[in-house]
């Protein structure tokens, strides 16, 4: 498997994202497909590179920008890291990631082209839908989550914050309505316990700095309006009806309520008149299913619904 590391200009306007391409060794004509990641809240692209490595086996490239405020694209900007912008930054959030895919659209014209989206980067990537939909082959949503009552009362409480305080500013009580509550879901496990059954991974999470900074009071206001846009009424509606969607998540995740909010969503869709959706929720597992215990099933879920679209795409050309 290949790496390359480059960056370009954010949509900000004054910003650069730094991103990763993963490539098989094989010439670039044995390409099948391109997985774009969009990653969660509080980590980075480098935490993809065990799946992208499967993925290069089966010959498929898998790209991803690490989003303003985490880890690379900080570095490269000497910005806070869990800071995007100004409220309203969220856009950029999505606009940086349709950037990226013209970039590799340009470097493999006409290969089928994926988006998976993780957490906070499934929001994203169900924002990104809507807009740039039309260019995707196929959505992979990991550990997204449903309607959140406590979505509104945050996003409230967090511009309230930012106009005393700053957007910039630390708040432990956002924190507490977000993170903190995921955290106590396993407390025997300690405070990653909720990401994975895997000791290792919690473990490795919290020994990184790009995985345990907090966010600014902003980034909560930008964090709790997607997730109040993704799951309007008027996101099912707008959502491409062709495109296929796969959810995956575990059963026991608490941002997804223990498997409830996904359910949620698939329901929204089909009832939307989505004409491909899937769903399967992984018995026992936590909020990472990339990096749970059972992720080697879980890649094979993925690769084989990957095929499918591929196998159909196929057809089609003939």
């Amino acid at each position: 498997m290949n790496k390359e590391v480059f960056d370009y200009p954010s949509s900000d306007g004054h910003s650069r994202i730094s991103a990763e391409v993963y490539t098989p060794e094989e010439a670039p004509a044995m390409v099948q497909a391109v997985v774009q990641v969009s990653h969660g809240m509080c980590e980075y692209v480098g935490r993809y590179e065990d799946f992208a490595r499967e993925l290069c086996r089966h010959g498929i490239v898998l790209c991803g920008n690490d989003h303003l405020g985490h880890k690379n694209t900080a570095l490269l900007n000497r910005s806070k890291l869990g800071f995007f912008g100004a409220i309203g930054a969220r856009r950029f959030l999505v606009e940086d990631m349709e950037l990226l895919r013209l970039e590799m659209a340009e470097r493999y014209p006409e290969v089928p082209y994926f988006l998976l989206g993780h957490s906070m980067g499934s929001f994203l990537a169900r924002l990104y839908a809507p807009r740039f939909g039309r260019h995707l082959d196929g959505l992979i949503l990991s550990g997204t989550a449903g309607k959140n009552s406590a979505a509104g009362r945050g996003r409230l409480l967090a511009r309230a914050i930012c106009g005393a305080r700053g957007d910039r500013y630390i708040s432990k009580t956002l924190y507490d309505l977000s993170n903190g509550a995921y955290a106590a879901a396993f407390p025997e496990d300690g405070p990653a316990g909720w990401l994975s059954r895997d000791g290792e991974v919690c473990r490795a999470y919290l020994a990184d700095r790009y995985c345990t900074f907090p966010f600014t009071a902003s980034a909560y206001y930008e964090l709790f309006s997607m997730l109040e846009e993704c799951n309007a009424g008027r996101w099912y509606q707008q959502m491409p009806k062709g495109l296929p969607v796969y959810l995956i998540a575990g059963d026991r995740d608490p941002v997804g309520g223990q498997g409830a909010g996904p359910r949620e969503v698939y329901r929204g869709l089909a009832m939307a008149g989505c004409a491909d959706v899937r769903c399967t929720l992984y018995p026992g597992a936590r909020h990472e299913v990339l990096n749970e215990t059972n992720r080697e099933e879980v890649y094979g879920d993925i690769l084989g619904w990957l095929d499918e679209i591929l196998s159909r795409e196929v057809v089609m050309d003939e």
